[in-house]
């Protein structure tokens, strides 16, 4: 049995739906236009302080800055890569925004995509995407596997912990990041077990849990993102919205973390 109480012969077909259901939410039907790559006229990100608060800092990007050097930022997460679609992404997103907060500031994100690796696994992969030379920056993205597995929430807080201190090491700051947040797959999979364990291991090791989950979840219980809608037009607003904002959110976070109003503009 697993912790849904699921045989195991069920879990699968389990798992396929809610990947299904998790898909809308990383690529929007049809061919996106250039246009959609910039936030909407009037498009409201904020974020109450219960859902998104900082409560910490990043030292190394800091010192990156005040060296006048790049700002390196590396995003590894469990996306399936679209290149068609990259301008679109987050990771793009928060590019754009940080040049335009630093104006002049030499300003660089680079994706590494692992769709199937578990939190264990992309330790291993976070070790060898850092060996030629750590970013000031690494954005984890972490837990969305671990849940579809239902593979043990003890383990994933262990290999967790395990990556936020070899990130460390490496001479690296970093943000973990949490899943999507989707109604009709938590119906399905269980992920606040993982969400917790993310929350409790990065209190413990100072560093900052962007809560994507919640944050989406805010979004959704007010209405202004939809899922659910089969129109594609509508589709791909929401997932322009969610992609925006969450680009410019984590933009944001980072200049707070920085502890430096000197350094960048509002």
């Amino acid at each position: 049995m697993t912790r849904l109480g699921l045989p195991c012969r069920v879990m699968g077909r389990v798992v396929g739906l809610a990947m299904g259901l998790l898909v809308p939410l990383c690529l929007a039907t049809g061919t996106p236009s250039p246009a959609l790559a910039q936030a909407p006229a009037g498009e409201t990100c904020t974020i109450p302080d219960s859902v998104l608060s900082i409560d910490a800092v990043l030292p190394r990007v800091r010192e990156a800055l005040r060296d006048g050097g790049a700002l390196n930022v590396l995003v590894v997460r469990t996306a399936k890569p679209q290149s068609e679609r990259a301008p679109l992404t987050y990771p793009a997103r928060m590019e754009a925004e940080l040049k335009r907060r630093m104006p002049g500031r030499e300003v660089r994100v680079s994706v590494r995509n692992l769709p199937d690796d578990s939190a264990e696994e992309m330790v291993h992969e976070l070790k060898a995407a850092l060996a030629s030379g750590p970013p000031s920056l690494v954005v984890w993205q972490v837990g969305t596997v671990d849940a579809m597995r239902n593979l043990d929430v003890e383990s994933f807080g262990a290999a967790l912990a395990e990556g936020i201190e070899l990130v460390h090491e490496l001479g690296s700051d970093i943000i973990v990041m949490d899943m999507q947040y989707s109604l009709q797959t938590t119906q399905l999979i269980n992920f606040q077990p993982y969400v917790d364990y993310i929350d409790w291991v990065t209190q413990n090791h100072d560093v900052f849990h962007f809560p994507r989950y919640d944050i989406m979840r805010h979004w959704v219980e007010d209405g202004l993102v939809d899922f659910n809608t089969e129109t594609p037009e509508a589709k791909q607003r929401s997932f322009t919205f969610v992609h925006n904002c969450l680009g410019k959110l984590l933009a944001d976070s980072i200049m707070t973390m920085t502890l430096d109003p000197d350094l960048v503009k509002p």
